[in-house]
């Protein structure tokens, strides 16, 4: 059905530029918009007949020779194909047949251009339900989800990773997201939108492949490449904190909130910082602190202060260097043989070996990580 607000609108911008008179006339052969409204609601013989029978145009040369018509010339409107309606232009049809064609073509134009404009609408309101249902909704309707996302072209199996961006500061966070989707490694198939955090949240997809693991990190670094470049040069400060890979899309939620976890708990001078750099540090985040209690409270109570503080000390520092000896003197600034004193002392009143025993290193740090929490 044409629609009628179309119509009075490009009437309303032709009459700037015209004198000529048009109607439009829709698929019944009804105007439904002209420069003189008197003739609005009319029938129009020659535009049911054009629209019915499908023929591109009819000149008329005589008034009154069809019902409700003028002298001119009457042309159909095409839409994606598909005859939608008549627009006339009154006149002598040798005189006014040159401009009724340009009038044709200007409004196919536009009835091109508020078609996709709708489309472009629909599809923001369902990629906004979309993202909804996706990172917000804690026990999403998967129907719902995947028919949305059948909508909107997205393949479910595809394996995608999220990337939550938190750019500087008062930067317009739509503005960088649309400069990233024009960069080169964007696809269809990359899920992108503005969080309500103002963050940009991107679940880029990736190859599905055996090594995807050994590839991830230059696979988002490359794709992030021209906005990263940009911010550094701008000095800005921004972080991009890199979730679990999924291809489920009940399970993005929690790739989603595996990156908050990141923004919230992991302090770091990297632009780039990854989940799976730090999944130990998040299981055991998940521990009730109640059952770290009955495991280690017992063992906190007999151990001096000076003894906890020491061993917090030291094992931060091992466990960020690998028990690397060297390296960890050098960040605590004392001599290799100090720390290992020290580090023996440690270890001896817990009659364990963490750099020969697997199962001694778990128990130290658990413990390490129990002593933190309190």
């Amino acid at each position: 059905m044409f629609d009628v607000e179309i119509a009075r609108k490009f009437i309303e911008r032709l009459t700037t530029y015209t004198s000529y008179n048009v109607n439009i006339m829709n698929e019944r052969g009804i105007i439904i918009a002209s420069r003189n409204p008197e003739r609005v609601g009319t029938f129009h013989e020659i535009a049911y007949d054009i629209i019915t029978q499908n023929k591109p145009m009819i000149e008329v040369t005589t008034a009154d020779e069809f019902l409700g018509v003028q002298p001119g010339v009457n042309l159909l409107l095409l839409h994606e194909g598909k005859g939608v309606g008549v627009i006339g232009v009154t006149g002598n049809p040798a005189e006014v047949k040159s401009i009724a064609m340009i009038i044709k073509m200007s409004m196919e134009s536009m009835l091109e251009y508020e078609h996709e404009k709708e489309l472009s609408s629909r599809r923001r309101n369902q990629k906004e339900q979309f993202a909804y249902q996706l990172i917000y909704e804690n026990n999403p309707d998967i129907q719902s989800l995947r028919l949305l996302a059948q909508k909107l072209s997205y393949d479910e199996d595809t394996l995608r990773i999220p990337i939550l961006i938190q750019p500087e500061s008062g930067k317009d966070t739509e503005t960088l997201l649309q400069s990233i989707k024009a960069g080169p490694r964007h696809t269809s198939q990359d899920i992108s939108f503005v969080t309500r955090d103002r963050q940009i949240l991107i679940f880029k997809t990736l190859p599905n492949q055996p090594d995807i693991f050994s590839d991830y990190k230059y696979i988002i670094g490359e794709y992030l490449n021209e906005y990263l470049k940009t911010s550094v040069q701008a000095e800005e400060n921004c972080h991009c904190y890199i979730g679990s890979v999924q291809n489920q899309f009940s399970y993005y939620r929690d790739a989603y909130e595996h990156c908050k976890w990141l923004e919230k708990n992991i302090v770091s001078d990297s632009v780039g910082i990854f989940f799976y750099d730090y999944v130990d540090s998040y299981l055991k985040s998940l521990i009730p602190e109640i059952e770290l209690h009955k495991i280690f409270g017992s063992l906190e109570k007999v151990l001096d202060d000076k003894y906890k503080d020491s061993f917090r000390r030291l094992m931060k520092v091992l466990k960020k260097n690998n028990y690397n000896m060297v390296t960890s003197s050098r960040d605590l600034y004392m001599h290799k043989n100090t720390l290992v004193f020290q580090f023996n002392k440690i270890r001896d009143r817990l009659n364990m070996n963490p750099l020969q025993n697997a199962s001694d290193r778990e128990f130290m740090e658990y413990l390490y990580y129990y002593l933190n929490k309190r």
